[in-house]
């Protein structure tokens, strides 16, 4: 799903967030098997599709060396999702870069094209559906950068506080994505077992 070959790729950064400890799934969510494929290889083949330019957030790069993209490390260790969006923004090729969990069975590159076609003068383009921010599967901006570091200077860690305490930022509801009346499942990310069982469910059936 999302293959759109022969589209041009975008001249923006692809990351994808890689980093986390995984804790309640009790395994490394990147290499859960989906489909035949690991679930970091369903996210590269999204990415490699859409951007000119594709990185890996992690501070383990030994684990994804094979898959020929830049692997790149915190700079601030142990501080969540947005130390690997700091890090990899900093070291990004473009101005725009697009970041998303790397536990997103039904990442879609249409979803994405569609977003980065939604993007004007803001910092941060973000979905909001039903009142819920999905940080972890939106556009940013390297003039966040200050904004960033000086969140993680103070450990102020949370991503979606973070999002919505600034200025510069554009949401897109459901009305913006009604061309995507399956946005919901492809918003979707797995932090359990049983989130994982419910996705698996959902994929046993076209979308």
């Amino acid at each position: 799903m999302g293959a759109d070959d022969g589209q041009t790729l975008l001249p923006m950064t692809g990351i994808i967030l890689a980093g986390g400890k995984s804790s309640r799934m009790g395994c490394n969510k990147a290499f859960i098997e989906w489909d035949g494929a690991p679930l970091i290889e369903h996210s590269l083949a999204v990415f490699n599709a859409v951007f000119a330019e594709v990185m890996i957030s992690s501070n383990h790069p030994e684990l994804y060396a094979d898959y020929g993209v830049k692997v790149i490390k915190d700079n601030y260790p142990d501080h969540g999702p947005l130390g690997g969006l700091e890090a990899c923004l900093r070291e990004a090729r473009y101005d725009h870069a697009f970041f998303a969990a790397c536990d997103m069975p039904f990442l879609n590159a249409e979803v994405i094209r569609f977003m980065a076609g939604e993007i004007e003068g803001e910092a941060i383009l973000v979905p909001e559906i039903e009142g819920v921010v999905h940080p972890l599967h939106a556009f940013y901006h390297k003039n966040c950068l200050p904004l960033l570091a000086g969140s993680l200077k103070a450990k102020h860690l949370k991503l979606t506080k973070l999002v919505q305490q600034y200025s510069r930022v554009r949401y897109l509801r459901e009305k913006d994505f009604r061309d995507f009346p399956a946005i919901h499942l492809f918003l979707s990310n797995m932090n359990t077992p049983q989130e994982c069982l419910e996705l698996r469910q959902h994929n046993s059936h076209s979308i």
